[in-house]
């Protein structure tokens, strides 16, 4: 670990009551050890800093630039004498959480602190029988059953924090009056991050809230070099699919950028993604036509939303049955396992575990692959 010194100084304030005024009196000076951990290697969006008894979360809206949109500082016992702009003191373990993401509560039931969540956003969204069979007993609350979050509810549960999805990165993301009454309201980045790695190196962000640390470390080493060593294999089989994704949403055909997390998935797999030159991070919003043009001729066409046969595809366009992958039965979906509502455990695991994603594709692009690999499908199945 880097070894840094913060020197923070600390200015004692005397009140003098004859005048009504302040000034000076003593200065102090305490010297805080913090080490940076340099186990996180991929995630782009979080730092941590370690110090005796406590550690230092910084959310990051721009890495490059050091651009620090929150700062948690996580303590066990003694609160240490920090001070950041925009920085909550949480004790930790936390044991009355609310995350409002099946992403969230799964990293965190990952690491075996599924008890100390109190709340989740809709049980709709969730596979986790864990979680499922907590919100049947009435262990686990329902918070946002609908697009507004019951701000009453979450008030009354007094959670330790709350874990929320948003673009800011810092609580003038969330509500105000949540906020407002002093509970840490965390907007995570993860998905602003890049690569499948670093998407998945968050389970590190989670756990520390429940001082679950060893536990997330032990979980990404297996998935980093699971993901490493299939990614070399990948490279070994000669084909190379051409790969189109997604169904267009109304007029408009979002497909990710090729600097997205889909698209480094694909090229990982050794697939040919059609727009691998792009440099968005996000999705490229396109017609049908343009989509049309360049990707008729696609091998493989994957993630058709909760389609589960070609005639669900084709029921709502009929010009995607012009698709080569259409004509040659080569569509598959993330939806083998899926609860009742059709909501895929892609969504809630498919993040934690990007090594599972690449096995499957792997022997959707490659056909050989089956034989070597000898692993089930995790998240994808064949559309007829």
């Amino acid at each position: 670990m880097k070894f840094i010194k913060f020197i923070i100084i600390f200015v004692a304030i005397l009140t003098l009551s004859s005048c009504n005024s302040s000034h000076p009196d003593k200065e102090g000076v305490e010297v805080i050890d913090l080490y940076k951990d340099t186990t996180i290697k991929y995630a782009r969006r979080f730092l941590i800093d370690h110090g005796k008894g406590f550690k230092v979360i910084h959310i990051l809206a721009n890495r490059e630039t050091s651009d620090t949109s929150a700062t948690f500082i996580l303590y066990d016992s003694v609160r240490p004498q920090l001070h950041y702009k925009n920085s909550h003191f949480i004790k930790t373990p936390c044991t009355r959480i609310i995350a409002l993401s099946s992403i969230y509560a799964n990293m965190i039931a990952e690491v075996g602190g599924l008890k100390s969540i109190i709340a989740i956003e809709n049980v709709d969204y969730y596979n986790n029988s864990g979680i499922t069979k907590a919100v049947e007993a009435g262990r686990i609350f329902q918070v946002q059953r609908n697009p507004e979050i019951d701000k009453e509810a979450v008030l009354k549960l007094k959670p330790d924090v709350i874990f929320a999805f948003g673009m800011g990165g810092s609580s003038g993301d969330f509500d105000a009056k949540i906020v407002e009454s002093g509970i840490p309201a965390i907007i995570s980045l993860d998905h602003l991050e890049r690569s499948p790695l670093a998407r998945a190196e968050w389970i590190k962000f989670f756990a520390a809230f429940v001082n679950r640390s060893n536990e997330a470390n032990i979980i990404f080493t297996e998935v980093e070099k699971d993901y490493n060593e299939l990614k070399a294999l990948a490279k070994n089989y000669t084909d190379r699919p051409n790969v189109l994704t997604e169904l267009k949403f109304g007029d408009t055909w979002y497909v990710p950028g090729g600097r997205s997390y889909m698209a480094q998935l694909i090229n990982d797999a050794n697939g040919d993604y059609f727009w691998s030159n792009d440099t968005a991070s996000g999705s490229l919003p396109l017609s049908f036509e343009a989509v049309f043009k360049k990707a008729q001729k696609a091998d493989l066409w994957l993630n058709v939303s909760m389609c589960t046969t070609k005639q669900q595809v084709i029921a709502q366009d009929k010009r995607y049955g012009d698709f080569e992958a259409y004509k040659k039965n080569s569509i598959y979906n993330n939806n083998l396992y899926c609860n009742k509502l059709k909501y895929s455990t892609y969504w809630e695991t498919g993040m934690i575990y990007p090594n599972r994603i690449l096995s499957d594709m792997i022997q959707m692009f490659h056909k050989q692959a089956k034989d070597s690999l000898d692993r089930p499908f995790y998240y994808y199945k064949q559309v007829n």
